[in-house]
């Protein structure tokens, strides 16, 4: 009997391991959403990035990467497929930086480099506070806040403009060069457009709880622009993110309205908080909008996710492009269909993307490279949440063993015919109430069940603890034992073991 007992014990272990692993690995493959694919890893090396930059190319990408070191650039066909083709070490990693298939644009010691791989470093220009580039312009701005300009093919032709505030951002759209100078008295900000001298288009400012974390511009249309601030607000030792944007045009003193933005997530109606690293690009059907967010998801977990939305003035119904297991920031839309991220590798960044497009979309839907492994992984991870179950378990059995005992010594006393047979009903019954009364009472059941991906119902985590008491004493019920005196202690241990056992993989993973 022990031996029969053990291998069907190990075949049952076997079958809800087996179900276990066949549900992560199927929650492996979904997609993030149905417009987006599964994040798919571009091969690169793995470090503290703190940004990431895209310069099209006419075969693909030239991808920028800066961490507190270095700058690694990457050259990328349009299937992001990536080598890289250098490395520039000890730059201020606080300014900009631009990167083409032959060029780099730096800031060393409060200098502006200019390096290639032909003729190596060159200095531009010292004193630099920071700059803008695009493949035809060069706009930087010194200390004394002044402004040069520098278009190809005749970068020795350079334009000077003298500013009467500190420039803080300077952003090139074609032949428009805007620039942001701000009054450090006052906090008050003004846009300017660079033609034959700054013109003022009109003024902004930011309170005392207002950090500006930064500035985009895009044309909106053929006369319009859009300005989209990110501010962090900081109140009572707690920060929050205001995202603001405002449509103009290049008319002088102006007095546009400013719009907060709202965000939530199209698939579950969700409210999307704390933005992080906006960005907003333009087109075919109008602007898009890409951002990652920290929240808490419809199961409690705390997550942070990259989503892509079309923009509107108001609310921003945004589609999520990667999913919980990790945490992704910083994305950067390639075109509309290719959003890149950088994703999180324990204490570093990896850099990975996802595709809007059909094909891709399919592909990752199915098994990829490296999903068997992962899903081990982290089936193994999810089962340390039942060592949680376990602990929490021993009130349960306690209270369920002194429940058996005491209606067994009762009946004992009373010379109640096969007391043994009924108390064991009575241990499979006490286990089961008692489960439902303490794990109702002690977690937060909607939750658990948003977390426990076969179940959807607070009846259905009912019939689960129910399948689960049924299925701790089947093995004893195949092997045609029966209750007696002699082996009571043996059914109770045993049936208790399984049990738990059952709940270990089926409740335990999803606990927390």
């Amino acid at each position: 009997m022990k031996n029969k007992l053990i291998i069907i014990s190990t075949l049952i272990t076997l079958c809800l391991a087996g179900f276990q692993y066949w549900i992560t690995l199927h929650i492996q493959t979904q997609l993030p959403s149905e417009q987006w694919s599964r994040s798919i890893p571009i091969d690169t090396m793995e470090s503290n990035f703190s940004k990431l930059q895209s310069v099209p190319t006419e075969n693909g990408y030239t991808l920028s990467l800066r961490d507190l070191k270095k700058l690694i650039v990457l050259s990328c066909n349009r299937e992001l497929d990536c080598k890289e083709k250098w490395t520039i070490d000890k730059l201020n990693t606080n300014a900009n930086s631009w990167s083409d298939e032959t060029n780099s644009y730096y800031m060393k010691d409060h200098s502006l480099i200019h390096w290639n791989n032909l003729d190596g470093e060159k200095t531009i220009a010292q004193h630099v506070i920071d700059f803008a580039k695009t493949e035809d312009t060069l706009v930087y701005w010194s200390d004394d806040q002044k402004i040069f300009v520098l278009n190809s093919p005749s970068p020795e032709e350079e334009h000077q403009f003298q500013m009467s505030e500190p420039v803080k951002f300077a952003q090139i759209i074609d032949n428009q060069i805007f620039i942001v100078t701000k009054n450090e008295k006052t906090q008050l900000y003004t846009l300017h457009n660079l033609s034959n001298q700054p013109n003022k288009l009109f003024q902004f400012e930011l309170n005392a709880t207002e950090i500006l974390s930064s500035l985009q511009i895009i044309q909106h249309s053929a006369t319009n622009y859009l300005l989209l601030l990110d501010k962090k607000v900081s109140a009572g030792g707690t920060s929050t993110k205001n995202i603001e944007t405002a449509s103009f045009n290049l008319t002088m003193n102006q007095s546009p309205i400013f719009n907060e933005l709202s965000f939530v997530e199209k698939q579950t109606d969700l409210s999307l908080n704390y933005i992080q690293n906006p960005a907003i690009s333009s087109g075919k059907q109008g602007p898009i909008i890409t951002f990652s967010s920290t929240f808490n998801d419809s199961s409690g977990e705390k997550v942070t996710k990259v989503f892509v939305g079309d923009f509107s003035e108001k609310i921003i119904q945004a589609n999520a492009v990667t999913k919980s297991e990790s945490r992704y920031e910083r994305p950067i839309l390639l075109n509309e269909q290719t959003v890149a991220y950088l994703k999180m590798t324990g204490t570093n960044r990896s850099l990975a993307y996802s595709s809007a497009d059909e094909e891709i979309k399919q592909a990752s839907s199915g098994i990829m490279e490296g999903d068997y492994t992962a899903a081990g992984y982290t089936l193994i991870e999810k089962l340390f949440y039942g060592v949680i179950l376990v602990l929490f378990s021993l009130i349960w059995i306690i209270i369920t063993l002194l429940i058996t005992y005491g209606t067994l010594l009762t009946m004992l006393k009373m010379k109640v015919a096969q007391s043994h047979r009924i108390a064991f009903f009575v241990h499979i019954i006490a286990l089961l109430v008692i489960q439902i009364c303490l794990l109702f009472k002690f977690t937060t059941i909607e939750n658990l069940i948003t977390r426990i991906p076969f179940i959807t119902e607070n009846w259905h985590f009912v019939i689960l603890l129910l399948v689960s008491s049924i299925l701790s004493f089947v093995p004893l019920l195949m092997l045609r034992e029966k209750v007696s005196e002699d082996n009571f202690n043996m059914f109770v241990v045993y049936t208790t073991f399984m049990n738990l056992l059952i709940l270990f993989f089926l409740i335990g993973p999803y606990l927390f």
